[in-house]
C-alpha cells in the first residue's frame, strides 16, 4: 500500500472529476491532461488507497465501494478546502481555454450556438463550447454526474443538486411560403386547418400542443409530416402549402434564410419558459458562473 499523505491536492481533484464523469477520457479533457496522464495518475492514487476506485464494466467506468464511501467525503472536503484555505486564482476568459459542456434540444443550439459563440469568440478566443444532445428522461443525471456543465430545456426538476434560472418566456408564431395562399385571406382557425402542417418532434405521436388548441375550438389539422428536428421543417415550407408552428424566437431566428413569412398562429397556444440548469456543486466556480451570464445576456439579446 502506498502513502496516502504523498497524494497531491490537483491528483484529488482529478480522481474528484473521475468519479463524477466515470470516464477518463471527458475526465482528462475537464482537467487539461492526456489520457496517458490520467492514467499514470489513477494508477499511483489506486496504489496510494490499495483500491482500484473504478473499474470497467462493459462500456463504463463503474465506482468501487470504497470509491462510492470516498466520493461524498472527498467533495466535501474540495469543496471547503477551495473556499476557505485557497485563494483561488481569478477566472480570466481571456486567457482560459476551458471546455464548456451544454445539452440541450435542436431548437435552443440553433438559436443559440451562432449568437453565443460569436459572442465568446471576441471575449473568450480560447474557451470552447460542446453542444451534446439533451436526455429528455434523464438531463438532471447529465448534471449530477458531471458529463455537462448545463442543461437548457423547458423541463422541470427539484432535484436537490440542481440550480436553476429562466432564460426567457417565449410564445408561438406559425410560417408558409411567401406566396401561400393563405396569407390571402383572412386569419382564422378554420383556413389553418385547410392545409397540410408539419410537426417537429421525436417519437410516433403526430400530434402536438396546436392539435390540443384546435380541439378546444372543435377543431382538427392534418399533420402531413413528421420531422425530428425543427431546423428541418422550413426546408419543407419554403417547396410546399404545408404550415408550420413553432417558438417565436425560432422562427426569428431562421425566416430570414428561408423563403418563408411569418403569421400569428390563430389558436391559443400556452406559451413557456426556458430554463438553464447547473449544478449546485458548482454555485462558486466563477467560470461555470461566468458562462451562464453570458447564455443569458445573449438569449436577452437575441
Amino acid at each position: 500500500m502506498g502513502n496516502i499523505s504523498d497524494i497531491e491536492l490537483n491528483q484529488l481533484r482529478l480522481l474528484q472529476i473521475i468519479f463524477e464523469t466515470k470516464n477518463l477520457t471527458r475526465a482528462g479533457e475537464r482537467a487539461g491532461l492526456t489520457q496517458s496522464a490520467v492514467s499514470h495518475v489513477l494508477k499511483k492514487l489506486r496504489h496510494s488507497f490499495n483500491d482500484s476506485l473504478v473499474i470497467r464494466q462493459g462500456n463504463q467506468l463503474v465506482l468501487t465501494p470504497r470509491a462510492e464511501a470516498l466520493k461524498p467525503q472527498l467533495g466535501r472536503w474540495l469543496n471547503d478546502f477551495e473556499r476557505h484555505i485557497l485563494h483561488q486564482e481569478q477566472f480570466d476568459p481571456g486567457t482560459s481555454s476551458r471546455i464548456f459542456y451544454i445539452a440541450t434540444s435542436d431548437l435552443v443550439e440553433q438559436m443559440l450556438a451562432g449568437p453565443l459563440l460569436t459572442y465568446l469568440g471576441r471575449i473568450a478566443p480560447n474557451i470552447r463550447v460542446v453542444f451534446t444532445k439533451l436526455d429528455k428522461r434523464g438531463f438532471a443525471s447529465q448534471i449530477e454526474s458531471g458529463e455537462v456543465d448545463f442543461s437548457i430545456s423547458v423541463m422541470e426538476s427539484n432535484h436537490p443538486s440542481l440550480m436553476v434560472t429562466t432564460l426567457y418566456r417565449d410564445d408561438f408564431v406559425s410560417i408558409v411560403r411567401c406566396d401561400h395562399p393563405l396569407l390571402q385571406g383572412p386569419n382564422v382557425p378554420e383556413a389553418f386547418c385547410q392545409y397540410p402542417h408539419v410537426l417537429a418532434g421525436t417519437g410516433k405521436d403526430i400530434k402536438g400542443m396546436v392539435d390540443d388548441a384546435l380541439a378546444q375550438v372543435g377543431l382538427s389539422r392534418t399533420v402531413q409530416y413528421k420531422v425530428a428536428n425543427f431546423s428541418s421543417a422550413p426546408y419543407i415550407v419554403e417547396d410546399s402549402d404545408a404550415v408550420f408552428t413553432a417558438p417565436r424566437k425560432f422562427i426569428r431566428a431562421i425566416t430570414s434564410r428561408f423563403k418563408v413569412t411569418e403569421f400569428e398562429t390563430p389558436c391559443a397556444i400556452q406559451g413557456y419558459a426556458m430554463k438553464i440548469y447547473w449544478n449546485i456543486r458548482n454555485k462558486d466556480d466563477e467560470a461555470i458562473n461566468w458562462l451562464r451570464k453570458q447564455i443569458v445576456a445573449v438569449t436577452k439579446a437575441h
